[in-house]
């Protein structure tokens, strides 16, 4: 005979007084004793630790123990649930089947017609699709018999069909979607493709590795029909304050050019390095000028005429700091390579002499070689240098600022061919300075106020005649041309409260600067500047400032200027910032940039640079994106001289590196 015992409605009730007891309830609670079996009716909700069991009815098999679900079933277990019509969920190994279920991992979600979840971390899904679009039915998904998916890892499908508007589109033997939001070791999606420089091509074919939370490292490997392989390796490490950087290295052995090619790029940042010291480097090293442009995707890179590498170790000692620095430039545009082997630097803390003189003691001691493609010609210097220098104020209306530049230097050889020859070199200079001010009660264009000062000052500069010319030009030691000189200055600043906060702004500054040569017993040229940076337009002009500058020949009256403004326009659907220059004598370039977005599926963003002396666009680029919800389309076109490139790609927006582009559709087309 079966017992049957049937409870009321919303029974909360435990099977075990134990910490791991199994608890449920229900609307209607019924016990199948002869049968083990409790059967939960209308809004069931069994827990068990931190699983939680919600559906329309249920089962718990008390000797076996396992539960039943049916009807709209959702099981959770911390951050991670699966929904379906049908759940059976072992409480012992944790393990569950779930049928027409569907499970979130991160932004997307899974659909198959048998979902399995093999332990908290493991899911399988049978004839499931993966998709990030909430839309039922969804403008995407991923279909494949067999998906395997590590929670907070990736997602694996074996073979996958992309499907867009329920019509298939692409094919694979396999995938793997990167689902973790935090750093985790595995591959990275690829990219496929062909175009007229690789031809077919496989590039980002890369496994990322995570050595500890502080270090990681990135080997991919490119294959392209027409250049080779590429193996390339990238590690990144971050101990500050001991050290951070990273370092990438890549190597082709180029089929087209039947060359060898490299390049290994490192840089490192150390506050805190051996006995105290600082160590920092950025170095840079191609196999030959073009190989860093002939694989280039950015512009920037392009415009590179020229690589560089330095590295310096520093270190304070007695007050003193000591600067050892290396560096290499090599210039494409000649095959100039100049080094500096290496270059040491000396910086003392200033101090006072008599309570009245203030300087600091300075050195370098450099080893400079430059190679062309007709000589090597290397020069070794090495120098001491200080500046004694005076502040007075002289009845409280102006300063005064007498200074003696001092240097004794030492050099391998002269033009003359002594060995190391020495000279010592001294200029003298002295600056008076004062300061006027008015304030001005103007209440104007959201002006509060208006305060005008101006700077007006006189130098003297004496540098005697010295007869250095048989000594060579080394890093770091000054050369010293005779010079007896007077200079005047007149800066004009004008600066005012600005707006409900009163906020102090520069608003116009203008300088005017000239001289007289007592050798030459004539007047230098006169320069001035004239910079406008407040903006005193309403919005939407959130940008405009004006700044001319040139200079004035005194007795021939000739004059040079140039002119360069800004303005920019800020809309919700339209921003737009243009500029301009102009020399006199016919040099005028133009300039914009901005977006428009004229939907809110649309946007547009543009720039240009204008050359009205040879009527010819410079250079400009756009780019249009379209919104399809959980998809965007890109499309990009730069110019820059006679390059041009342009790119086209339908990629999906939470996962950009799934993209139909000009590359896969020239592989699939040709």
């Amino acid at each position: 005979m079966i017992w049957l015992l049937c409870l009321g409605l919303l029974q909360d009730t435990t099977l075990s007084d134990s910490v791991d007891a199994v608890r449920y309830r229900a609307n209607t609670i019924t016990y199948d004793l002869e049968r083990s079996v409790i059967i939960l009716k209308d809004s069931s909700i069994i827990t068990y630790k931190d699983i939680r069991l919600t559906s329309d009815s249920a089962y718990y098999y008390i000797e076996t123990n396992h539960l039943e679900a049916f009807g709209r079933c959702h099981l959770k277990q911390l951050d991670d649930s699966i929904q379906g019509n049908y759940i059976k969920y072992n409480v012992e190994n944790q393990k569950a089947l779930m049928t027409s279920g569907r499970t979130q991992i991160e932004d997307g979600y899974i659909d198959g017609e048998e979902i399995y979840w093999i332990d908290e971390k493991t899911v399988n899904s049978y004839n499931g699709i993966y998709t990030t679009c909430g839309d039922s039915p969804p403008h995407y998904y991923f279909y494949a018999p067999r998906m395997k998916v590590y929670l907070g890892d990736m997602v694996i499908a074996r073979p996958i069909f992309l499907y867009i508007q329920e019509i298939p589109v692409l094919g694979a033997p396999f995938w793997f979607v990167p689902i973790s939001s935090r750093r985790k070791s595995g591959l990275m999606p690829f990219r496929i493709g062909n175009s007229s420089t690789f031809g077919k091509f496989i590039r980002g074919f890369a496994y990322y590795f995570v050595i500890s939370d502080y270090a990681d490292i990135t080997l991919q490997l490119d294959a392209m029909e027409k250049k080779g392989i590429m193996p390339q390796a990238e590690g990144v490490w971050d101990y500050s304050p001991f050290s951070k950087g990273k370092i990438f290295a890549s190597y082709i052995r180029d089929t087209e050019s039947e060359k060898v090619r490299y390049s290994v790029e490192a840089r490192n940042v150390s506050d805190l390095f051996l006995l105290g010291s600082s160590f920092n480097f950025d170095i840079k090293y191609v196999s030959d000028n073009s190989y860093r442009q002939d694989y280039a995707e950015t512009t920037a890179i392009w415009l590179e005429r020229e690589i560089s590498s330095q590295a310096t170790l520093t270190r304070v000692i007695a007050g003193f700091k000591n600067t050892l620095a290396f560096e290499r430039r090599e210039d494409y545009t000649d095959t100039t390579v100049t080094l500096k082997l290496p270059y040491y630097t000396l910086s003392g803390p200033s101090s006072m002499l008599l309570s009245t003189v203030s300087y600091a003691l300075s050195g370098h001691v450099s080893r400079d070689r430059q190679t062309t493609s007709q000589d090597t010609s290397e020069v070794i210097g090495a120098n001491l240098h200080t500046t004694p220098t005076i502040q007075q104020n002289v009845l409280g209306i102006f300063s005064l600022s007498p200074k003696v530049d001092l240097d004794v230097a030492l050099f391998n050889e002269d033009t003359l061919g002594n060995e190391w020859p020495s000279r010592f070199g001294y200029s003298f200079a002295t600056t008076a300075s004062t300061n006027f001010f008015r304030v001005f009660g103007l209440n104007i264009l959201g002006m509060h106020g208006l305060l005008h000062k101006i700077l007006p000052s006189i130098t003297y500069t004496y540098t005697p005649t010295f007869e250095f010319g048989r000594f060579p030009s080394a890093t770091g030691v000054p050369s010293y041309a005779h010079t007896n000189r007077i200079g005047f200055g007149l800066n004009q600043e004008f600066e005012a409260k600005i707006g409900e906060e009163s906020k102090k702004s520069n608003i116009l500054r203008v300088n005017l600067n000239s001289g007289y040569d007592l050798i030459k017993d004539s007047l230098s040229e006169i320069t001035f500047l004239l910079s406008a940076p407040y903006n005193p337009l309403p919005s939407p002009f959130n940008t405009f400032n004006t700044q001319i500058d040139g200079n004035v020949d005194p007795y021939t009256r000739d004059y040079l200027y140039n002119v360069t403004n800004n303005i920019g326009l800020k809309f919700d659907f339209l921003s737009l910032n243009i500029g301009q220059s102009y020399r006199r004598g016919g040099n005028y370039q133009i300039w914009f940039n901005g977006d428009i977005k004229p939907t809110s599926h649309w946007s547009l963003t543009y720039s240009a640079r204008y050359d009205w002396q040879t009527n010819s666009l410079v250079d400009y680029s756009f780019g249009v994106v379209r919104d399809l919800h959980c998809w965007e389309a890109v499309f990009n076109f730069n110019q820059l001289g006679d390059d041009w490139r342009y790119d086209f790609k339908v990629q999906i927006k939470s996962i950009p590196e799934v993209s139909i582009g000009k590359g896969l559709l020239g592989y699939i087309l040709e």
